[in-house]
């Protein structure tokens, strides 16, 4: 019989059913495991009544909250897959998802006719309404799916670039996920007795967090909103042992002046991107407690947490959890140094497939002698410490000379009139390419022209690193998780 995450939950439920399951958003707001448990087989019960079964692929457009949760588990419960289809994205976005990935129906959520008109295009049939806030709508798959897909019992279907920059979307299993998080668990240490406060967007993070938490029977508290004091008072409130969130979440926990503490949180896990040491110290100095930062990619799962030495060794993603091999490329097993290298690694839950053009896991692995290749780049120190140093396809090569962009950014940040830059390499006669930044202007900021620019950045960074051109936008373009699209700035300036 295959596994099942819906399962693996229900049996979490029947062992637990008293224990909260979610608290919050509004303070006396709580879910014990019996109660999401009933609600879920009910939601289950009336997709199959819709005709939801094994071997479909239904998409989740939804925000993120305890609705999200019970959705996506009453989808596995009718042997269906996931998509999900984040509400951040903008309409010709996700209509795109279903351009590349075989989608049989779609669950919305909103006012009566929700997304009717976003997926119209795609309809094979009328909205059905399966809650008082979610439709089930049917739709025509742009594409057949490829044929191994079902014999994997798929659980995710993840449209993303992947780490070839080629792939669309990432297949995760039911076996695949609950490998990844029994080997996230080895470090986290996750049980009944945890109560996580949750800020992040759950069409990006579920599959190794919410499923986590759930299946190890622990509290997920859902704050008011993504403001500092409102996160920390859901924290005070609800006695959190644990925060998972972004830099940007940290940051406005840091700034709040109200003087709430922490004194109950063993680990305050960072990720999404690189964590500014300046927030460290800050977040360090407000609380008394340290950043965990983190290495996660949708491909593995999270196999690096620096949970051994998070203040001492603050800029690392800290040592491979137990079940993870890492290694540097160009560099032999356990060799350390100052090189950085592409990341390399070997351990549970890797992807089962990439989506389009459609690759097994052994296929993909077989391209790098049975390591996954990240396309990520890092240095290793002489503890086995990781740290991040940049994207290796996002490297600028002027005469030869490679440099990582974020160097440049951060310098240009410096600078009292940018808020914030972004720096990409644009193709130059002889060079090769040359660095260009685009920058935000920082508030109340004073024109500032390119010469003045330039000498700042000469005062701080070799000749060949200092961007050739600058240009003023409103915005900077970011996917949906908040990362810089260093290609969407290229096509800008072709």
């Amino acid at each position: 019989m295959s596994l099942n995450l819906a399962d693996l939950f229900f049996r979490q439920a029947d062992e637990q059913p008293d224990q909260p399951v979610i608290l919050g958003p509004r303070d006396h707001d709580r879910v014990t495991y019996g109660d999401f448990c009933r609600t879920i087989q009910g939601l289950a019960k009336t997709l199959q009544g819709f005709g939801a079964g094994k071997g479909m692929n239904i998409g989740l457009h939804c925000p993120s909250g305890a609705q999200y949760i019970s959705l996506t588990y009453a989808i596995w419960a009718c042997g269906a897959a996931v998509t999900p289809i984040p509400m951040e994205l903008a309409e010709e976005e996700k209509q795109q998802i279903l351009h590349h990935i075989a989608i049989d129906a779609i669950i919305s959520t909103g006012s009566s006719g929700a997304g009717s008109s976003l997926f119209a295009p795609f309809a094979r049939g009328e909205a059905i309404a399966l809650t008082e806030q979610a439709w089930f709508f049917p739709v025509k798959p742009q594409r057949e799916p490829p044929p191994e897909l079902d014999k994997l019992n798929p659980a995710f279907i993840r449209f993303t670039s992947g780490t070839t920059g080629a792939a669309k979307g990432v297949v995760l299993s039911h076996d695949t996920i609950l490998a990844r998080i029994q080997a996230a668990n080895q470090g986290l240490g996750i049980g009944p007795s945890d109560r996580i406060v949750w800020m992040l967007s759950m069409a990006y993070h579920f599959a190794v967090s919410i499923v986590a938490y759930l299946s190890f029977g622990a509290t997920i508290i859902l704050p008011k909103n993504a403001f500092g004091v409102s996160m920390l008072q859901a924290a005070t409130r609800h006695r959190a042992t644990m925060i998972y969130g972004s830099p940007t979440h940290y940051e406005l926990m840091t700034h709040d002046q109200s003087g709430q503490s922490l004194p109950r949180l063993r680990l305050a896990i960072a990720t999404t991107t690189r964590l500014a040491p300046e927030l460290a110290q800050a977040f360090y100095q407000r609380f008394g407690l340290p950043l965990n930062e983190t290495y996660g990619i949708i491909e593995i799962g999270l196999p690096a947490v620096n949970l051994d030495q998070p203040w001492e060794k603050r800029g690392s993603v800290g040592k491979p959890l137990p079940a993870y091999t890492v290694r540097l490329a160009g560099q032999p097993d356990g060799d350390s140094g100052d090189k950085a290298g592409e990341i390399l690694i070997k351990g549970p839950g890797l992807l089962d497939a990439y989506y389009d053009p459609w690759q097994l896991r052994n296929a993909i692995l077989q391209q790098n002698g049975g390591w996954l290749a990240t396309g990520d780049l890092g240095v290793m120190d002489d503890q086995g410490f990781l740290t991040i140093s940049g994207r290796s396809k996002e490297m600028i090569s002027v005469a030869g000379m490679k440099f990582f962009p974020q160097e440049v950014e951060a310098v240009l940040m410096r600078h009292p009139a940018v808020l914030e830059a972004c720096v990409f390499g644009i193709k130059a006669p002889r060079l090769g390419e040359t660095p260009m930044a685009l920058l935000v202007r920082a508030n109340d900021a004073q024109p500032t022209d390119d010469i003045a620019l330039k000498a700042h950045c000469s005062r701080y960074l070799a000749g060949y690193k200092v961007p050739v051109r600058f240009q003023w936008v409103p915005c900077l373009a970011r996917t949906a998780s908040g990362k810089i699209i260093r290609n969407a700035a290229k096509l800008m300036n072709r």
